[in-house]
């Protein structure tokens, strides 16, 4: 049946958004509630720990989970060998991490690190000894496993860390990751059994440790660059500055993260069953791109909308400063729309070099904007920046984005404008209410309204300028397209 790929990719779409959905969602309330009972000091010195363990992370990627997606061929001996390589990884970087503290808690000038550095160190080799059959499951589109894991694994981190809080401070946070990587580990086997052996055969991983060395490049781009990044902010403006831009990021990051988890996950395997059918390919990326739009235009209205209602009735006067960056930050991130559309494209057709070197440009500007500018801006630089970068990101992404992006580019443009004008409505009806309602309510009421607003809006939009919601959902829903076609 023509459309089983689609149906397949609707339901592990439906799944993994609830999952992602709510994952956020609790990581956004979790933030703010950690937000108010810790300090900025407290969140500096987890960015720290933190940025020491995804550059050590990334410096070492092997791109294993990515390569048996995409490949057509997998085995016992190719699940085992990644699972070997994993774990190896795993310890390495536990066993650098701990070694290393001092020396990367002085590089931040702040010796206090070296404890949540070595804490946090034992959180990628538990997380190596996941089950690899994992990746099984995302070849297969079967996100409803992997959505139990995803949210008992929040919950577990989000609870240890806020009940912890109040009595061990930012170390609480830190904890919580680990308690969260072990709900991980042991679940990972529930809902993908799988009896793990080392391996070390090297013919049965050529093709994938042949593509996983661009994944591995990807990420060491990534790590270098947020690492250079918080340095930057460290060094040259503290410790507390640091720790407002992770908060603030952090914010500003939830929509693109959420779209790009929920959606792009999703995206990659679907765009890798469909790469041998062009029409088929065409039209999902049209509604990968409409369905983005659908989420990020109005998230981030709202985010820019409610920044400064959030900083003054939720996180309190110790976090003054926050809401100008969260702003700069929210409409950086919006900015790569288009490009997380590409790049699971690129990534399923093996493209993969074309990404790398549209990374590379991107951190380059990014690190480069930051340095020119934290000198006269201060810590609003680190906004700029990501704007900046984000410009260029897209720009290049596009000119190395497949052909099939020439004949929809202008449907997309088109919807774009009016998903936009939609959105920008949508924050003006949530800052109303949030400057009408007082306190943490009225930011609450002014989102609800905002969300509103803004699917009444585009549902009725929809219908009379066929902007591609109801062709997005026929895609993946195909049991909803004679209804959807209907109203």
């Amino acid at each position: 049946m023509q459309a089983s790929e689609e149906r397949r990719a609707g339901h592990a779409l439906v799944w993994n958004g609830v999952q992602k959905v709510l994952s956020k969602a609790l990581y956004l309330v979790g933030t703010l509630i950690l937000g108010r009972l810790l300090t900025p000091q407290d969140f500096g010195l987890v960015a720290i720990a933190a940025v020491a363990v995804t550059t050590a992370m990334g410096a070492t990627e092997t791109g294993m989970t990515a390569a048996i997606v995409q490949s057509s061929v997998r085995d016992e001996a190719h699940y085992d060998l990644a699972w070997t390589i994993n774990v190896l990884r795993g310890a390495v970087v536990c066993l650098v991490l701990m070694l290393a503290a001092p020396l990367i808690a002085g590089l931040f000038d702040d010796s206090r690190a070296v404890g949540p550095i070595r804490t946090l160190a034992l959180v990628p080799f538990i997380a190596s000894l996941a089950s690899p059959r994992l990746a099984e499951l995302i070849r297969e589109l079967n996100f409803s496993r992997l959505a139990m894991i995803g949210i008992g694994t929040v919950v577990v981190e989000l609870g240890v860390a806020v009940f912890l809080a109040t009595s061990l401070g930012g170390i609480a946070i830190i904890i919580g990751k680990v308690a969260g990587a072990v709900m991980l580990t042991v679940s990972s086997y529930v809902v993908a059994p799988h009896v793990p052996k080392f391996r070390f055969r090297h013919a049965a991983g050529r093709h994938l440790i042949a593509f996983g060395r661009w994944m591995f490049a990807i990420a060491i781009l990534g790590v270098a660059s947020d690492l250079i990044l918080k340095v930057l902010i460290s060094a040259r403006l503290g410790t507390a500055s640091l720790g407002l831009f992770s908060l603030a990021d952090k914010l500003a990051e939830t929509p693109n993260q959420l779209a790009n988890e929920a959606v792009g996950t999703v995206a990659m395997p679907l765009y890798a069953r469909l790469r041998d059918d062009p029409n088929r390919l065409t039209a999902a990326v049209r509604s990968h791109v409409t369905a983005l739009m659908c989420f990020l235009l109005p998230a981030t209205a709202l985010l820019v909308a409610l920044a400064g209602p959030l900083e003054k009735s939720v996180l309190g006067p110790a976090w003054a400063g926050t809401s100008p960056m969260v702003v700069l930050l929210a409409i950086g991130y919006l900015f790569e729309l288009l490009f997380q559309a590409i790049a699971p494209l690129l990534t399923a057709t093996g493209a993969v070099p074309r990404l790398f070197l549209v990374d590379a440009l991107q951190y380059v500007v990014l690190i480069g904007s930051m340095a020119w500018f934290s000198g006269p801006f201060g810590l609003v630089a680190a906004g700029i920046a990501r704007i900046l970068a984000s410009l260029v990101v897209v720009v290049a992404g596009v000119s190395v984005a497949p052909p099939i992006f020439a004949p929809i580019a202008p449907q997309l443009l088109r919807s774009g404008i009016v998903l936009s004008t939609i959105a920008a409505l949508s924050g003006g009806a949530a800052w109303f209410i949030a400057r009408t309602v007082p306190g943490a309510g009225g930011v609450i009421v002014g989102g609800a309204v905002g969300a509103a607003v803004f699917l009444g809006a585009a549902w009725i939009c929809d219908r009379s300028l066929k902007i591609g919601i109801r062709e997005c959902l026929g895609t993946f829903f195909p049991v909803l397209a004679p209804r959807v076609a209907d109203h």
